[in-house]
């Protein structure tokens, strides 16, 4: 996908950078948006751009999933975590709000993102923490106005660079246009266990000048009350959450060869994580201290298309600026340092031999828990984008261009002490531990794509990437802490480069109108970097991770797309993965092992009647170790990573089916609707061994939604049921921060609800 760039700086990088190709892109989005029934079963009409240029989702050689707008409502998807019962391969590991590890095709590991999120051609990033574990730490997005969502599956190197090894993401947003109107989206739920919420959602879109200038404005507001209890500090529902956003479109076209279109998008959330503890009973936490989050986001964009008549020059660019608040409890932590060894980081090994010296050091832990991780975050990202692209049909196309990023992170990491009887902060009272984090990447990228088609329905389609990054990273500890062996150290910095290649080679054939196979080998990557972490006696410095998938699918449909049916399957060979590696007390990242991941998925759409529509995804992934993960200069430890062993989190087997049907209501213009969902996750396991004491069972869990209502040209009404039978499905697993006990997050539970639609 493309990222926004300034015409007048990306021209003085000098540099071109492929993104796609075919026909003008401004024309290409307007075609796909104009396509009814996308993602609906209308395979024909189906139109996706990811690929850079707009093309029939079964004419393109790749595993894409596209979902308009309208399955979107009428499937209740409002957010990330809902996209899982639509993809397959998607998996979400979800710590809490605006902490989610997004995952396709069992690509999951410690460090930068695995799968690139878009809004339009816009990258997101997250903030590296203290950890650079900035894939930890990916958003929620509201999937309200939008034109579709394309998801593209397996590596896109070559047109979207680092961070997209496992897929890509896209929210298309719906654009300005030369028509007033808008409509209204409104709804109220109760969940069992918990409380009530609501949602608002409004878009409105005015002309300005017509056929020249128009904007599009976005608002949505969600509230909901959790249903997460902490009986030791008297709360309940800890994990409601709260979401405040919008976004602001214009589109310019001063003349008939020059779109601009500008964006501001704006999304704030304050929350608490799902996460609960089975031994203190269901949906009851154990946190010795409150911990709550906040997110705020602010990403603006700029796209100009001109249309030079030989060829198409697309110019973009993005500023995003993104502020969270991340608060852990490690008072588990703290409590296991009441031994010998952690006495003698405060005392005289002497002193701690004696009982007197080992209950005053007792006293002293007591002084310090309990206690909270408070991390102020911030983010910046300043991506640009250039190329120049054929167009028209001709049997060679091509595309060229330049990329250009600049991100900068800073972190404030302080240990505070909290109140024992409500796990509040104390106020006015010093941190027990300060230090900060600052980390600094600029990335330069030219590429170039070229497809020929030598004879009728058979293309043959070269990418390569060229890319070259500069990494720094540098902090400093103002208030050390004895019992986690950190002591003051001067503000320091270190840095690290790297340069390589990416390549795609593509082979697709139409057998017949109906039939299209392809065959596709592509590469990806992750940044490396340098790790700032309290307690290493130095900076140690990590590789960037890099991967092939060698992948073969058909895309088939019958009886006038009365059924479609697309397979695919892949082998991925990942080498020098990037590891989290925990020396006792904290994290560092490094680069051990590798692995190969095999998988099958499948898409079917039913449509054997009209309203009726079937649609059924599946995926088969077996993600294991091909080497054992000991990072140098670490000691292998029982539970260390070993040959065989399987990826965690990742899903054996996930299985989903949808049904709607939607059928005339007399002669007045409204249609009754009524859909179901089923989707199956299996049973996955959130470490690498059974030695590990963080080896916790995740999903084996079905999850089953119902909808019914009635809508017509104007207004809709509808009622639905999601978790229609209670389950409390898994999407994470662990223990306490240092401790033993095991902590889990888990799906909403039954949730009734009512939505009410209007549009002018």
């Amino acid at each position: 996908m493309t990222k926004y760039l300034n015409v007048a700086v990306a021209a003085t990088l000098g540099s071109v950078l492929v993104s796609g190709f075919g026909a003008n892109a401004v024309a290409a989005e307007d075609a796909a948006e104009s396509a009814s029934g996308a993602g609906s079963g209308g395979g024909a009409e189906i139109v996706v751009t990811s690929l850079k240029r707009a093309v029939r989702l079964q004419d393109a050689p790749a595993s894409i999933t596209s979902i308009s707008d309208d399955t979107l409502r009428s499937a209740n998807i409002d957010s990330a975590n809902d996209l899982v019962r639509a993809v397959p391969s998607l998996t979400i590991t979800d710590a809490g709000p605006g902490q989610r590890r997004i995952t396709l095709r069992g690509i999951r590991s410690a460090g930068d993102a695995q799968v690139g999120i878009y809004y339009d051609e816009t990258p997101v990033a997250g903030p590296p923490g203290t950890t650079s574990d900035p894939g930890g730490s990916q958003s929620d997005f509201k999937l309200f106005d939008l034109e579709r969502i394309e998801v593209l599956r397996g590596p896109q190197g070559t047109l979207y660079g680092a961070g997209a090894v496992g897929g890509t993401i896209r929210l298309v947003t719906r654009k300005p246009d030369s028509e007033f109107g808008g409509h209204i989206d409104v709804g109220a739920t109760t969940t069992e266990g918990g409380g009530e919420g609501y949602q608002l959602n409004a878009a409105l879109n005015v002309p300005i000048v017509k056929d020249l200038l128009a904007v599009r404005s976005v608002y949505f507001r969600r509230q909901s009350d959790g249903w997460v209890y902490n009986p030791g500090l008297g709360l309940k529902g800890i994990n409601s959450e709260r979401s405040d956003g919008g976004r602001i479109l214009v589109r310019f076209t001063p003349a008939p060869w020059l779109t601009i279109d500008g964006g501001a998008h704006f999304l704030y959330t304050e929350g608490g994580a799902s996460t609960w503890s089975p031994s203190a009973g269901k949906y009851n936490a154990v946190n010795a201290s409150q911990v709550p989050y906040e997110d705020k986001q602010r990403l603006y964009s700029l796209s100009a298309h001109a249309d030079l008549g030989f060829a198409e020059l697309v110019a973009t660019s993005s500023y995003q600026d993104r502020d969270t608040l991340v608060t852990r409890d490690p008072t588990p932590l703290f409590n296991s340092f009441r031994t010998a060894s952690g006495c003698a980081t405060h005392f005289t090994g002497a002193v701690c031999a004696t009982p007197a010296g080992f209950a005053a050091y007792n006293r002293y832990v007591d002084g310090l828990t309990p206690v909270i991780y408070y991390q102020p975050q911030s983010v910046t990202d300043w991506t640009n984008e250039l190329r120049l692209q054929s167009t028209g049909n001709s049997w060679l196309q091509w595309t060229v261009g330049g990329f250009y990023e600049d991100r900068d992170a800073k972190v404030l990491s302080e240990a505070r002490r909290t109140n024992a009887s409500d796990g509040s902060q104390v106020e006015g009272a010093a941190p027990l531990l300060q230090r900060r984090v600052v980390d600094h990447l600029k990335q330069k990228a030219v590429f170039g794509e070229i497809a020929i088609t030598p004879v009728e329905g058979l293309t043959l389609t070269g990418g390569g990437r060229y890319y070259s990054y500069d990494k720094i990273v540098g902090g400093d500890t103002t208030i050390g802490l004895d019992i986690l062996r950190t002591r003051v150290t001067p503000f320091a910095t270190y840095k690290t480069k790297n340069n390589g290649w990416l390549y795609k080679g593509n082979v697709s054939w139409k057998l017949a109108s109906n039939v299209l196979v392809y065959g596709q080998v592509a590469t990806g990557y992750r940044p490396g970097g340098v790790n700032q972490v309290l307690g290493l006696a130095q900076a140690l410095a990590y590789s960037p991770d890099k991967l092939t998938t060698y992948e073969g699918g058909i895309k088939t449909s019958f009886g006038g797309d009365a059924l479609i049916l697309n397979l695919s399957g892949y082998i991925t060979d990942w080498s020098d993965m990037q590891v989290s590696i925990n020396s006792g007390s904290f994290l560092y990242l490094g680069n051990a092992g590798a692995a190969r991941i095999k998988g099958i998925e499948a898409e079917a759409t039913l449509n054997p009647t009209r309203g009726l529509t079937v649609n059924v995804n599946a995926a088969f992934t077996d993600a294991k170790l091909t080497e054992d993960q000991v990072p140098d200069g670490v000691t292998p430890l029982a539970s260390t990573a070993r040959r065989g062993d399987k990826i965690p989190f990742i899903a054996p087997h996930t299985i989903s089916f949808a049904g709607q049907y939607e059928w005339a209501l007399g002669s007045g213009g409204w249609n009754g609707l009524v859909r179901a969902d089923l989707a199956y996750v299996g049973g996955s396991r959130a470490d690498f061994r059974p030695t590990s004491t963080s080896y916790r069972k995740v999903g084996d869990y079905a999850l089953a939604n119902a909808r019914i209502g009635a809508r017509g040209e104007r207004y809709g009404v509808f009622f639905y049921v999601s978790n229609l039978f209670d389950k409390a499905g898994r999407t994470s697993a662990g223990n306490t921060l240092g401790g033993l006990t095991e902590t889990v997050t888990t799906i909403q539970p039954r949730t009734y609800g009512i939505n009410l639609t209007s549009s002018f």
